[in-house]
C-alpha cells in the first residue's frame, strides 16, 4: 500500500472518530436533563401544600382551621404558623426555587400574621413566672407585654427564623425597614421593631447570658427552642454580612456541659433550670422544688419517663442544619430507643406523656432530614391509617382531631416531613440562595391551581430550567404562563415531554402554552 493511500486512510479514520466522538457531546445536553432526576411534589405533598397556603392567604383577623385549646402550649398559633413557614419556605427552595407567586406571599402574611396581638398576648401572663419551674413555686417577675424584648424565645426564636427564611428566600428587605414590626398592645402602647433590632435583642441574651443561650419561660431554657435564633442568625448573617452566629459556639459549649442532650443515654432533656442550674431529664428528674417529692420518685421508679420522640424530633431536626456531625452521631441510638415494632408498613413510636400529639410529626422531620426514609415513610402511613386525612376540593390534610391526637400543628409537621429531603434543613441554611440566583430564568403568570407546578429548578451548571406541570382544578383546555429573566444575548430552546416546540433568541422573557390534560415536563436550556 502506498504511502499516499496509508495517510488517506489514516485520515480518514481520525475525522470518523472525531465525528462519532462529536456527535453524542453534541446530543448529550438534551440525554442528561432527566427531569425525574430533580426533586418533585408528590400529591398529597401538594395537598398539604394547598391546604397550608389556603390557611395562610385567610385575613389577619380570620383564625379558622387554626383551633387551639389554649395559646401557651404546643396547640398555639406561634407554632403553627412557624411550622407552617418551614414547611412553604422548604418547598419554595427544594422544589420550586424557579417560582415565588404563589409561595412568597403566604410568608409574608404569615409573618404578618405572628406579630398579632392574639398570636403573643400570652407573654404577658407567662412572663411573670411558672411556679413549677421556680425553687419556691411562686410567680415571681413583674408583667411584661413586649414579646421580644427578653426571654420569650418560643415566640422571638421563630419569628426571628421566619423573617430571615423570607429575606434568604426574596431578597426584598421589608422586614428590615424601620418601624415595620409593630407589637400592639392597644392604641398607645406599641412595641416597635424590625428584623436588625430583633436580631441584636436576641444575640445579646444568648451572649451576654452566663448561660449562653434564651429562656423560653422565665428561669426555663429548652434545647428545641434555642435552635431557632441560632438559625436564624446564621440566614442573616448571610445576607447582612453579620457575624451574629457566631455565638452559637458559647450556646455549643453550655449544651454539651450541661448535657442537654445526654452522652450515655442520646436523650433530649426536657430543659435547663436557671436559678436551680438543673438538667431536668430521666437521668436526673429533679425541678429543685417541693415538686421532687411527687415527681423524682414516678420518674426513677419507670413509672413516667420524661423520654420524648418531640423533644429528640424537633431538636435533632433543626440542629442537624448547623451541628450536622453531632445529630448524626446521636440518631441511631435514639431511634433504636424509641422505635417500636408495629404492622407493616407502619412505625410507631414509643408514647410519651408530654406532648404525644406532636411526636410522630417532630420525629417525621427528622427522619426525613437525616435520609431515614423507611422510618419517615412508616410515619406518615401511621398518621394516614390513624389521623382519618381528607382531601377538600384539592388540599389534603389531618384535621385537628384531639381524640385521635392531631393538631393542627401536627398536620404542619407531617407536611414538612413529606417534603423535606435528606440534608434539607442543612441545605438551605448552609447553601443558601446567592445574588447570582435571583437574575436566573424563573417562571411568572402561573395560573395556580389551575395548573399545578410541581417543581421549577434552574441547574445552573446545565443551563437548564426545569419545569413539572400538572392539571389542577381545571382538567382540559390550555394554560399559559411566561419564562422570564432571559438574557437577550443567549439563544434558548424549549422541549416539552422530551419534544423540540420552539427556538428563541433576543428576548428577555417567552411564552409558554401547555394542555391542560396530563402531567407534562417541560425543559428551556441554552443552545
Amino acid at each position: 500500500m502506498s504511502g499516499k493511500k496509508k495517510w488517506r486512510i489514516l485520515l480518514l479514520s481520525v475525522l470518523l472518530v472525531m465525528l462519532w466522538v462529536d456527535v453524542p457531546i453534541a446530543r448529550s445536553t438534551d440525554l442528561t436533563i432527566d427531569p425525574d432526576s430533580y426533586p418533585i411534589i408528590s400529591d398529597q405533598e401538594m395537598g398539604q401544600m394547598r391546604w397550608t397556603l389556603m390557611v395562610a392567604n385567610q385575613a389577619l383577623d380570620d383564625y379558622s382551621n387554626m383551633e387551639a385549646q389554649n395559646q401557651v402550649g404546643m396547640t398555639s398559633y406561634r407554632y403553627l404558623i412557624a411550622f407552617s413557614s418551614y414547611f412553604l419556605a422548604t418547598e419554595q427552595f427544594h422544589k420550586l426555587p424557579a417560582w415565588t407567586e404563589a409561595l412568597q406571599p403566604a410568608l409574608d402574611k404569615s409573618i404578618q400574621r405572628m406579630i398579632q396581638k392574639p398570636v403573643w398576648e400570652f407573654w404577658a401572663k407567662t412572663s411573670q413566672g411558672v411556679p413549677n419551674l421556680e425553687p419556691n413555686l411562686n410567680k415571681p417577675y413583674p408583667e411584661n407585654r413586649d414579646p421580644v424584648s427578653y426571654r420569650n424565645i418560643m415566640y422571638s426564636g421563630h419569628l426571628g427564623h421566619m423573617i430571615n427564611l423570607y429575606e434568604m428566600l426574596y431578597r426584598d428587605f421589608k422586614w428590615d425597614r424601620s418601624g415595620s414590626i409593630v407589637f400592639a398592645w392597644a392604641d398607645r402602647e406599641k412595641y416597635v421593631y424590625d428584623n436588625h433590632s430583633l436580631e441584636k435583642v436576641m444575640y445579646e441574651q444568648m451572649k451576654n447570658n452566663p448561660w449562653h443561650s434564651i429562656e423560653c419561660e422565665p428561669n426555663a431554657v429548652f434545647p428545641e427552642c434555642n435552635q431557632h435564633p441560632v438559625l436564624s442568625f446564621i440566614l442573616y448573617d448571610y445576607t447582612h454580612g453579620a457575624h451574629l452566629s457566631e455565638v452559637r459556639d458559647q450556646f455549643m459549649d453550655f449544651f454539651l456541659k450541661n448535657k442537654l442532650i445526654a452522652p450515655n443515654t442520646h436523650q433530649t432533656a426536657m430543659c435547663y433550670l436557671v436559678k436551680q442550674k438543673i438538667t431536668i431529664s430521666d437521668q436526673d428528674p429533679r425541678f429543685g422544688n417541693l415538686l421532687d417529692l411527687a415527681v423524682t420518685p414516678i420518674i426513677s421508679l419507670g413509672i413516667v419517663g420524661l423520654d420524648s420522640p418531640s423533644a429528640d424530633g424537633w431538636t435533632g431536626a433543626f440542629m442537624h442544619a448547623w451541628q450536622p456531625d453531632y445529630i448524626a452521631r446521636h440518631y441511631p441510638y435514639q431511634l433504636k430507643r424509641l422505635l417500636k415494632s408495629g404492622p407493616e408498613p407502619t412505625v410507631r413510636l414509643k408514647k410519651e406523656i408530654w406532648e404525644p400529639r406532636s411526636s410522630y410529626g417532630f420525629f417525621a422531620v427528622y427522619a426525613a432530614e437525616m435520609g431515614d426514609l423507611k422510618t419517615r415513610d412508616g410515619i406518615l402511613a401511621y398518621a394516614d391509617q390513624t389521623y382519618q386525612p381528607a382531601w377538600l376540593n384539592g388540599a389534603y390534610h389531618y384535621p385537628y382531631n384531639l381524640k385521635q391526637g392531631c393538631t393542627n400543628l401536627t398536620d404542619r409537621l407531617l407536611a414538612l416531613g413529606r417534603a423535606n429531603p435528606k440534608d434539607g434543613l442543612w441545605k438551605m441554611h448552609n447553601q443558601p440562595f446567592d445574588p447570582e440566583h435571583f437574575s436566573e430564568p424563573k417562571l411568572s403568570g402561573v395560573d395556580f391551581p389551575k395548573v399545578l407546578i410541581l417543581r421549577a429548578i434552574y441547574d445552573r451548571d446545565k443551563k437548564a430550567l426545569i419545569i413539572t406541570v400538572k392539571p389542577g382544578d381545571q382538567k382540559s383546555g390550555f394554560t399559559g404562563f411566561n419564562i422570564v429573566q432571559l438574557d437577550q444575548k443567549k439563544s434558548y430552546r424549549l422541549l416539552i415531554d422530551g419534544k423540540e416546540i420552539n427556538k428563541y433568541a433576543g428576548q428577555t422573557s417567552i411564552p409558554v402554552k401547555i394542555n391542560l390534560d396530563q402531567e407534562r415536563d417541560l425543559i428551556l436550556m441554552e443552545d
